[in-house]
Formats: structure tokens, C-alpha cells, sequence
């Protein structure tokens, strides 16, 4: 009985890894997009539960990918622009190599399942899985304080409040929790 629930929690925690690594690629595409959706004040067609409920270090990659698409609102310099831009490509580079590793590492995880490994050694499989995503997303919060730091107090107030709208918009479009209303 003991290794049915272990199979079952591993193929669930690779089904969850799967999906989690999936959306932050999605996110990543979508958010990079120029003059996205968001901006001019609808969310443009993208999935509204992608970054609710979400893990709170999400609002990092979306910073990462937003803030330097948002020259017009902050009234970015040229410099400042470009600078942003090298910082996003840099972390790009970055995150490729840890959704590569976490592809890698969730199919060593789902191999040791497979096999009816031991507890141990899928419970270490999926931290090494959860330590390389703790490291992306740590890389994107040292990212955007990075970012955040080329701004001038004026423009992180102004960001302040676009992220503040873009969250407030995105927790109204969340759907019924299972035994709440919506907001």
C-alpha cells in the first residue's frame, strides 16, 4: 500500500512539474511579447490563472519579462532600456539551462517511479528537482532587484503601481475557490 501512495504522489508531483515547467515557458513567451495585452489594459487572451495562485517568487519572472517592455509607461531612457533588455536575455539564457535540468531531473524522478524505487530515492530525486527550480526562480528575483536598481525612484513608484493593478486584475479574474466566492 505504501509504494501504491509513493507511485501515486511521484506520477502526481511529475504531473505538477510537468504543468509548472510548461506555464513558466508559456508565461515567458507571452509576457516577452512587445506592447502585450496587459498593457493597454486587458490581459490580451492570456490564461488569468497562469500567475494567480501561483508560487510568489512568479511576480519576479514576470517583472523579468514585462519591465523592459515598458519604456512608454516608466519613461525609460534609452540606456536604461537597453540595459534591461541585456538583463532579460541574460536571465533567458539562464532559465533555458534550469528547465533543461529540471526536464532532466524529472525524468530521473519518473524512471525511479517506474522502477518502484525506494522512498529515499525519489524523495531526494524530487528535491533536486524543487532545488533547480528554487534556483531559477531565485536567478529571476536577483534579476528583477538588478532591474529595479537601474529605475529611479520615480519609475519603481510608477511600477509599484502597474503591478499592483496587474495583480488586483489578475485576483478578479480567479476563478471560485472551492469553498469561497470571488473577490
Amino acid at each position: 500500500m505504501k509504494k501504491i501512495a509513493l507511485i501515486a504522489a511521484g506520477v502526481f508531483f511529475i504531473a505538477c512539474l510537468t504543468a509548472s515547467a510548461q506555464t513558466d515557458q508559456q508565461q515567458g513567451m507571452q509576457m516577452g511579447m512587445k506592447n502585450h495585452g496587459m498593457m493597454r489594459g486587458n490581459m490580451g487572451g492570456m490564461d488569468q490563472g497562469m500567475m494567480v495562485g501561483c508560487a510568489p517568487m512568479q511576480r519576479s519572472m514576470t517583472m523579468v519579462n514585462l519591465l523592459p517592455e515598458m519604456d512608454e509607461q516608466l519613461s525609460l531612457s534609452q540606456d536604461q532600456s537597453e540595459q534591461l533588455i541585456d538583463l532579460r536575455s541574460d536571465f533567458k539564457k539562464q532559465q533555458a539551462d534550469f528547465q533543461a535540468e529540471m526536464t532532466k531531473q524529472g525524468k530521473k524522478l519518473q524512471a525511479l517511479v517506474n522502477e518502484s524505487a525506494p522512498v529515499d530515492e525519489v524523495r531526494d530525486q524530487m528535491k533536486a528537482w524543487a532545488d533547480t527550480r528554487i534556483d531559477m526562480h531565485s536567478a529571476a528575483y536577483q534579476t528583477e532587484q538588478e532591474m529595479k536598481a537601474l529605475l529611479t525612484d520615480e519609475q519603481n513608484a510608477k511600477l509599484e503601481v502597474i503591478m499592483e493593478e496587474h495583480d488586483d486584475m489578475m485576483k478578479k479574474g480567479m476563478p471560485k475557490s472551492r469553498g469561497g466566492k470571488r473577490k
